[in-house]
């Protein structure tokens, strides 16, 4: 587990990047239809025009995503760029946030846990309905056999014979 100050990382232009097991992601994991493969990110830091600490993240990989008209398994491609611009109070966030809407913040965090950070990113990337752009036809995919005889058949021929 990587922790930093943010605002010292990003006043002192700090750099971090690396690999994280989708699987190491416990609060994504009802989202996936499975958990294999990995997400790359990059973390740097850095101050804006008004010296305010700023964290520059970049996530991205492919994810395995329930579509949500057919359920079955797809693959979703992750490519996330945020600029997390840091203040010490919620108020100062809030106010700067009216000021410039395209503004993303966050408080400034002592002990801020980086893989936590990134996987919240991924959380927010995600479709909230992903979908196919077209779904395989219900008959395209191979039927099993049912090799048990089908107890209402029997019924079925039962009846005909009846009205015979």
């Amino acid at each position: 587990m990587t922790v930093i100050h943010s605002a010292e990382f990003a006043r002192e232009g700090g750099v971090l990047d690396g690999v994280i097991p989708v699987a190491a992601m416990l609060r994504l994991s009802d989202q996936l239809a499975s958990s294999g493969g990995e997400i790359r990110w990059s973390l740097s830091g850095s101050v804006d025009r008004f010296e305010r600490p700023r964290l520059n993240l970049t996530v991205s990989g492919e994810l395995q995503l329930v579509c949500q008209r057919c359920l079955a398994p797809m693959a979703w491609s992750l490519d996330v760029s945020t600029v997390l611009t840091q203040f010490p109070t919620e108020e100062q966030a809030d106010e700067a946030a009216e000021l410039d809407e395209t503004l993303e913040t966050v408080l400034i965090d002592p002990a801020l846990d980086v893989p936590a950070l990134i996987e919240e990113e991924v959380l927010l990337a995600l479709p909230y309905a992903p979908l196919h752009e077209q779904c395989a036809a219900p008959g395209d995919e191979p039927l099993q056999s049912n090799t048990k005889p089908n107890p209402f058949a029997v019924l079925a021929q039962m009846k005909t014979r009846k009205a015979e």
